[in-house]
């Protein structure tokens, strides 16, 4: 066998081999109001293993296992709120890309508004001065 078809053959095993990696297509919901909540939780969703995006445009494992989860709880009948308490208790409040106001974040939810309403007011106080 020349050395041009034996590097044609390793090519051809590498090709091959490196695509049995890639990951499955993934099954859309067959009810189109279903997928679309299923879309919109992606959004709402924050992939743990890339750094600040969501699962929707994630290609990481991670993201592909928790959209096929989400898309087997609709198909549950879970609402879009028990999904995402559900998540919360499995991986912590980081998973969900907007927090629920509640008393464990109440000052970060607070304060912009305290200061977007007191800065102003002291300018304009300290300005007619």
């Amino acid at each position: 066998m020349s050395a041009n078809k034996l590097n044609f053959l390793i090519a051809i095993f590498i090709f091959f081999s490196l695509n049995s990696f890639a990951l499955t297509p993934e099954k859309h919901l067959s009810d189109n109001v279903s997928e679309q909540r299923a879309m919109k939780l992606f959004l709402e969703v924050r992939c743990l293993v890339c750094e600040g995006q969501v699962i929707e445009n994630s290609n990481t494992e991670f993201a592909f296992e928790m959209r096929k989860l989400i898309r087997e709880k609709i198909s549950d009948g879970k609402s879009d709120k028990q999904i995402k308490s559900e998540l919360v208790k499995e991986f912590g409040s980081d998973i969900l890309v907007y927090s629920d106001f509640d008393k464990s974040n109440f000052l970060l939810w607070l304060l912009p508004i305290v200061f977007g309403i007191t800065v102003p007011v002291y300018i304009f106080y300290f300005r007619k001065k």
